[in-house]
């Protein structure tokens, strides 16, 4: 699940035509990245942009298309201190933070897009936690 890619149609703003959008989430070098592409059937227009923090609505659709993924990690009892730094270091967390998130993740709570958790799951196995990003129960979609 390195990357996650959603398409849909909406109306060019300029000319009124059909316009095909795509928004693609990706793990790139240790790091998040995503874009969105919109294309006017019509007039030809197109843009792109990208960044680093995927927005909230494009998020909202890939939850929505692909399903939410969680992390398992198999090595239980699982060594906190390791998880800790890497959930301290991915984000800015306090230790409260990271150790409340620590615990949802244990007890299967902690979901996200796959790209989300496969880069989690990535930064722990560099530090020797088994970890594997699995579609979450109950999602819907598919990457």
């Amino acid at each position: 699940m390195d990357f996650a890619t959603i398409h849909w149609s909406a109306t060019c703003d300029a000319c009124g035509a059909a316009q095909h959008r795509s928004g693609t989430q990706a793990v790139v070098e240790d790091r998040l990245r995503w874009d969105e592409e919109h294309v006017c059937s019509g007039c030809g227009s197109t843009a792109l942009v990208c960044g680093d923090t995927l927005p909230d609505r494009l998020r909202t659709r890939m939850l929505a298309e692909h399903g939410a993924a969680r992390l398992v990690l198999s090595d239980l009892p699982a060594r906190r201190l390791p998880i800790l730094r890497v959930l301290r270091n991915d984000g800015g967390r306090t230790l409260p933070e990271a150790r409340a998130l620590l615990e949802l993740i244990l007890g299967g709570g902690h979901h996200g897009t796959g790209p989300e958790i496969e880069l989690l799951a990535r930064r722990l196995r560099a530090v020797g936690v088994a970890a594997e990003t699995v579609r979450a129960p109950g999602t819907l979609g598919g990457s």
